[in-house]
């Protein structure tokens, strides 16, 4: 009897489902995480990213689940982003910037916000920072994001509550080579911490060739000045033969202060 009323509610997990693999998951574009969390993000809830300081890779780790679930939804939401997200990169992970919505407003309001998104049908994943979720605030985006087959990737610098009804909570680290993560909750078996190795943004060929271009440039540029100095002190040395020692004095401060401006420099200091 009681099996039959677990069979009806597949929100229900109880512990002899405990080695019972997920059959339904997102993969997030990273064969190690996907081994260790055994295929993947979860197909819907919250995911909660609890981190030490905010930018330490957690959107790239997130942008492949994105742009993968993008392809089948109307539009994605980053809401309360610690700062400007870059176009550029979406673009370069395979996001259609058109289906992008980027909001910025208080927490209260975008915890709102992102409720309305979730239950809006037209949205499969979204990415929200902030502080640390009450119990209240994450059964109620948990329930919106599995009854509308939504995804939400929660990203906190703060340790939240450790009974919060999530699906997934890693914690993440910056490491040398990448992230390294501990799996905090999940359904499954324990896993041990691991590190994720990241693709550098910038190899050591990009880095040398800039620094090259940078030394090129001041190079050319001190040569440039150097030019125009001794060019100044052959005019100073002809204007100053042709003057009298009245002359050499200089201009009264009056007619200096008359002087006219190019508007262009007006309008860079306005």
């Amino acid at each position: 009897m009681l099996d039959n009323l677990l069979a009806l509610h597949s929100g229900l997990w109880t512990a002899n489902r405990l080695y019972q693999p997920q059959t339904h998951c997102r993969p997030s574009g990273f064969a190690l995480l996907d081994e260790k969390l055994e295929g993947g993000w979860p197909e819907s809830g919250v995911v909660e990213l609890q981190l030490t300081c905010f930018g330490v890779g957690e959107l790239r780790l997130v942008l492949p689940a994105i742009a993968t679930a993008l392809k089948d939804s109307e539009l994605t939401l980053f809401a309360c982003p610690p700062g400007d997200v870059n176009p550029v990169a979406l673009c370069q992970a395979g996001i259609d910037l058109d289906k992008v919505v980027v909001l910025a407003s208080s927490s209260d309001a975008s915890l709102w916000c992102v409720e309305q998104a979730l239950k809006s049908g037209c949205c499969r994943t979204a990415v929200l920072w902030g502080d640390a979720l009450s119990v209240t605030q994450a059964r109620r985006l948990q329930l919106a994001a599995t009854e509308n087959d939504c995804l939400l990737f929660m990203i906190t610098h703060k340790r939240s509550v450790q009974g919060l009804p999530v699906s997934c909570r890693l914690a993440l680290t910056p490491s040398d080579s990448g992230i390294a993560i501990n799996v905090v909750k999940r359904r499954g078996l324990p896993v041990q911490p691991f590190t994720l190795t990241m693709p550098a943004m910038y190899t050591e060929h990009h880095w040398s060739s800039k620094a090259h271009s940078i030394t090129k440039s001041k190079a050319t540029k001190s040569k440039t000045t150097k030019s125009k100095t001794s060019e100044s002190k052959t005019t100073e040395s002809k204007t100053s033969e042709k003057k009298t020692p009245s002359q050499m004095i200089g201009s009264p401060l009056s007619e200096q202060q008359h002087l006219p401006v190019p508007n262009n420099v007006v309008s860079l200091f306005r």
